[in-house]
């Protein structure tokens, strides 16, 4: 243990003794953030101290938590994508094979509800990591708000009428979805395509078109031109044995430049 390590847990200690109870996060915010910092939780820190460690369930939050604004198009975004609510609506989960767009999501969900979740690594192919979060009431909000829960590829859904209502959060969405699902290259030597496909269960494929003409429109109304829709193999479930299939779009080569400008690229 160094020098800070020591002086934090000190301060613990001091603070435990004052209040007459092993503190909570709320109670000493500051203190808290150093260890985030230096012991990578609060908890680590008040175990090293010889505090006790209680669950508490939060729920005091920031006054404009729930706030329908652009981190909350973003946090929604991802958990259409590379993400996803329990299917109970106890916690979310985020995964990327880019720990560094994990990090930018703990600093929205902290910025916004002032939660800390937990790192761990991710399921599929190749490194991946995930980002977990445990709190009922934020998830029942999320999916009060059309944000879909369970295995979204078995689950209905749509884009939410208040990303579609607002033309500034609906680029936030698109701009994450673009990212998560999306890909650029080159098809010839003068021309790049931007795509994105989005995988639905074989008796779902109606409702992932209705999703994907959904965000055709979103584009539309921005003055970006895409292709149809068409359909492609997808593959077979190993633990279900669903059959699922690829949906994809691409945005017309005339419109690259107005995705750009409007939306931006981030890969």
């Amino acid at each position: 243990m160094n020098n800070i390590q020591g002086g934090i847990i000190n301060e613990l200690k001091e603070k435990a003794k004052r209040l007459g109870h092993s503190p909570k996060r709320r109670e000493v915010e500051s203190l808290a953030r150093k260890c985030y910092r230096h012991f990578g939780s609060f908890n680590e820190a008040k175990k090293k101290a010889g505090l006790s460690i209680v669950n508490v369930r939060i729920t005091l939050f920031p006054k404009n938590s729930f706030k329908i604004d652009k981190d909350l198009a973003r946090i929604a975004a991802h958990l259409t994508a590379d993400g996803h609510i329990y299917k109970d609506l106890k916690g979310l989960q985020f995964y990327s094979k880019n720990r560094e767009i994990l990090k930018e999501l703990e600093k929205i969900i902290y910025k916004k509800f002032e939660l800390r979740g937990k790192y761990g690594e991710g399921n599929g192919y190749g490194k991946c990591f995930r980002y977990t979060v445990f709190n009922s009431k934020i998830t029942k909000f999320l999916n009060e708000l059309s944000i879909p829960a369970g295995d979204k590829m078995v689950t209905p859904f749509d884009v939410p009428d208040w990303i579609k209502n607002d033309k500034e959060l609906s680029k936030e969405y698109l701009k994450i979805l673009f990212y998560c699902e999306g890909s650029k290259y080159k098809q010839s030597k003068n021309t790049e395509k931007i795509k994105i496909n989005f995988n639905k269960a074989e008796e779902l494929l109606e409702d992932g078109l209705k999703f994907m003409n959904s965000l055709k429109k979103l584009l539309r109304d921005l003055n970006i031109e895409t292709t149809n829709i068409w359909v492609s193999k997808g593959n077979k479930r190993k633990r279900d044995g669903k059959i699922t299939k690829r949906i994809n779009f691409h945005i017309r080569s005339n419109s690259n430049n107005t995705f750009i400008n409007e939306i931006g690229w981030i890969k």
